[in-house]
């Protein structure tokens, strides 16, 4: 087992053999009731509702190769060698079966007697406990590790940030246990506690997750034991595969390879050339495989949502892929190396290839019409200043397609700024024209509703599931119809919340079933447009809101309310609403307020509303005439409309505001309460983007881990600054340089700095074979770079350079153009690079 496919063949027969029944990929586009992300990020997304009980497991035991894409990476593609959006994800699933030891038992035999992983290379890492959990350490596991065989120095204890999961929330979590790979001393950084999870190298690789699911995390924070205990594991086809081939690096696995070796037919520039190469063969390499995969299952380029995201990436390839040569058009022809490689392994592939390269040539086309004038353009804007405005990305956008991420890019590269909050309030401008442009829609669904004759019954805030009937159905083409129920629990899109999402399905077992794409409120009415077919006037449906989305909009809606009124405490009671957007993901509020918040403000009114979510204060929702509501204090907003009677929520001794939204029952289903941003609106209006619930315990996860890493950059620069300094530049001597090989020193260098220097030396002397060597707090380092022609006439530079790695008492490998060693013998540096040079100058005869 080597090949990345013989790995994904592998794991499927070995968890088969074991009695797990095999389920194929779910879509990268989640089904209707996640609306957790915007794509699958993770091998169990899909498997969700079994492990929230929602739905019984197909099986009790599954295993599954799930294709997965994450969107936080996509402007990091390119810049190493381990960021992806696009990969994919080995599962196997227990639901009440097997747990900590026979998942660990499985996991053992999988790695050694068919990965053939070297015993003494692996490494474990196991839950410490965490007292706020009241949870100690998971003894458990690393009992039963010690009992299999795993020598207990080689397993760690890590923390919560580490070693436990949760959905983000309150919900199903425990702790996990993760393997790793020891790439070996001469990758590490030297220091005493180096282990896994170490941040200052890259020595220890984590592979494969094991998570043990025993528990359900609550609002409060207690955690109780589930009834069942399930199993989740993750293992990477990229790392995995990166350590059966012995390669540093995903990008040098094979189904990276064969993209890059495509590319470099095409536009004669290959994969390491140059730092510019580099980067632009990952970016095609990465991209090309997540533009055909989001193809394949239907997503189309748009300006929003997972449509926005297959722009992004389409148009951040075409603009490298311009950069090294590639002469358009060429995506369809890159997504062919993807299918060809993955076909096997995901059957959709070659079943809509043809759409495949219809959507990537449509929009390869639609943009390079434009790149090269706007590049021109960004150029000339470049030029001006340190600060590209709004207005320059707005035009760059708006007449050019450059998506705002590609223009902040390329202005990172440049050192530039960009004015993101003039781009946005130009884009927000833009909307606001277009939604003018959709009323007709609007319009005709009132005229529909006007001509059904009869009112529906709004019950969406008592129920989300309810069983009625159809009074009125009318086509409206291209899939879609426009109904009217004689109750609906769809909320339409009022007073800043968004629509609802569900779906209806007929009531009679055939199955039909139309997803709810928009919802018109039309003043004590609604009308609503349904994508899908086989309905008809009368017919008897089940209408389904889906909780997952319905939940944390209710939850950021109450939250606007405690907001308002901490705003009002902390700042004035000239602090009025003006406007709000409240979504699943987030909420917007705006409000009047002349000038920005202090540290302490900000602080205060954040305190306050998580004062009230922990207080667990009841919501209450009631009718009343407009003048008792008035009496009552509530709040109404400027230039609203209000009828004689009015919906007034109330949450007892603080806030009393008229809303026709939907809410929680109770503060504490909040949730934690995070301002994300405080801004300016324009003159005497701020805004505020905040999260709660799920949101914001992800982010806070999210903050967690970053000052931990933080803590150890500051850690690590202590200990740096106790060093005797180098020079800011890269200080090397060029010791020899005859007959195509150049011999080089380099002071306090090593890993990709060392090789980004043989990269260097060789391009820029032209030579045929560089070695460099670099001794670095007392170890020494060797990287040996070779030209095609070297390795074409059979010398291999991982080879090389283990022979090498014997002169500083090290050891090393890689592969045939570019090889690495470490050793503890700096006195042997100089022969080890004459020797090299002996090496190199035969094979050049």
């Amino acid at each position: 087992m080597r090949t990345s496919a013989e790995l994904r063949a592998g794991f499927r027969a070995f968890y088969e053999s074991k009695g797990h029944v095999f389920r194929p990929s779910a879509p990268l586009v989640p089904r209707a009731d996640d609306r957790s992300t915007l794509l699958t990020t993770a091998g169990m997304q899909p498997l969700m509702p079994y492990f929230l009980g929602r739905e019984p497991p197909p099986a009790p035991l599954l295993t599954t190769v799930q294709k997965c894409f994450r969107t936080p990476d996509i402007d990091e593609v390119g810049l190493d060698g381990s960021h992806l959006t696009f990969f994919e994800m080995l599962g196997n699933f227990s639901f009440g079966q097997y747990f900590k030891e026979g998942a660990i038992d499985l996991a053992w035999e999988f790695v050694f007697d068919h990965l053939k992983i070297d015993p003494e290379r692996f490494w474990v890492s196991v839950f410490a406990g965490d007292p706020e959990l009241g949870l100690g350490e998971d003894m458990v596991a690393y009992d039963h590790w010690v009992k299999i065989g795993q020598p207990s120095e080689r397993i760690v204890f890590l923390p919560r940030a580490e070693n436990f999961w949760s959905v983000g929330g309150p919900g199903p979590c425990g702790p996990d246990t993760e393997m790793y790979y020891d790439w070996g001393e001469e990758h590490g950084c030297g220091e005493p506690d180096c282990q896994p999870s170490c941040t200052r190298c890259e020595r220890f690789l984590e592979f494969w997750n094991l998570v043990f699911m025993e528990f359900e995390l609550h609002v409060d924070g207690k955690l109780t034991p589930l009834p069942k205990q399930n199993v989740d594991t993750g293992m990477g086809v990229e790392r995995t595969a990166a350590i059966l081939q012995d390669v540093m690096t995903v990008y040098e696995t094979d189904v990276y390879q064969a993209i890059m070796r495509w590319i470099a037919e095409q536009s004669g520039v290959a994969y390491g050339d140059s730092p510019e190469a580099t980067k632009a063969h990952r970016v095609l390499a990465d991209h090309g495989r997540g533009m055909t995969f989001l193809a394949a299952d239907g997503v189309a380029p748009s300006n929003e949502g997972r449509g926005y995201v297959m722009r992004r990436i389409i148009r951040r390839a075409v603009q490298q892929g311009d950069r090294v040569g590639l002469e358009a058009p060429y995506l369809a022809q890159l997504s062919d190396i993807v299918i060809e490689q993955m076909k096997d392994g995901y059957p959709e592939l070659e079943e809509h290839r043809d759409e495949i390269h219809r959507i990537l040539a449509a929009e390869e086309e639609r943009f390079g019409k434009t790149l090269e004038r706007g590049l021109r353009l960004f150029e000339e804007i470049a030029q001006r200043g340190d600060m590209i405005s709004g207005e320059d990305a707005f035009r760059l956008h708006d007449t050019y397609g450059f998506p705002l991420e590609l223009t902040l890019e390329l202005a990172r590269e440049r050192g530039l700024g960009v004015n993101e909050e003039e781009f946005t309030r130009l884009m927000e401008q833009q909307r606001t024209r277009s939604r003018g442009a959709i009323s007709k829609d609007e319009k005709r669904a009132a005229e529909f509703a006007k001509r059904a004759g009869f009112r529906t019954e709004f019950v969406g805030y008592e129920k989300i599931d309810v069983l009625t009937q159809i009074g009125a159905l009318e086509e409206a083409g291209d899939g879609l119809f426009l109904a009217k129920l004689r109750e609906s629990p769809f909320y339409p899109a009022g007073g800043g919340q968004v629509t609802d999402t569900g779906w209806i399905e007929r009531d009679d077992g055939s199955g039909a079933r139309a997803e709810l794409r928009e919802a018109y409120g039309l003043e004590d009415d609604q009308a609503l447009l349904f994508a899908g077919d086989g309905f008809s006037e009368g017919d008897r449906v089940r209408a389904v809101v889906a909780w997952a989305v319905r939940f944390p909009t209710m939850a950021n809606h109450t939250a606007t309310h405690l907001l308002h009124k901490a705003l009002r405490d902390v700042l004035g009671e000239h602090v009025k609403q003006a406007g709000s957007a409240v979504r699943p993901d987030k909420l917007r509020f705006d409000f009047t307020h002349p000038q920005q918040l202090t540290d302490d403000e900000r602080e205060r009114v954040q305190h306050l509303v998580n004062e009230k979510v922990f207080e667990n204060l009841p919501v209450h929702t009631f009718v009343t005439p407009i003048d008792e509501a008035r009496r009552l204090g509530a709040m109404m907003l400027f230039g609203e409309k209000y009828g004689d009677h009015v919906r007034v929520v109330e949450i007892p001794d603080f806030s009393r505001e008229l809303c026709g939204g939907t809410h929680v029952r109770s503060t504490a289903e909040i949730g934690p309460f995070v301002i994300l941003s405080e801004g300016s609106v324009g003159a005497g209006a701020r805004r505020i983007e905040a999260v709660t619930s799920g949101e914001a315990h992800a982010y806070l996860h999210a903050t967690m881990r970053e000052a931990a890493e933080l803590r150890a950059e500051l850690e690590r620069a202590r200990k740096e600054s106790k060093r005797p300094k180098a020079e800011a530049a890269v200080d090397f001597e060029i010791v020899e340089n005859e007959g195509g090989v150049v011999l080089a020193e380099a002071k306090s260098l090593k890993g990709g700095a060392l090789r980004d220097l043989s990269d260097r030396l060789r391009q820029q002397e032209r030579a045929a074979g560089v070695i460099v060597g670099s001794v670095d707090d007392g170890r020494v380092y060797l990287v040996v770079n070779l030209d095609e022609s070297l390795v074409g006439r059979g010398l291999d530079a991982s080879k090389l350079v283990r022979e090498l790695g014997k002169h500083i008492e090290g050891g090393g490998g890689g592969r045939p153009g570019l090889g690495e060693a470490g050793g503890k013998n700096p006195d042997g540096l100089r022969s080890a690079l004459e020797a090299g040079k002996q090496a190199i100058a035969a094979a050049l005869k």
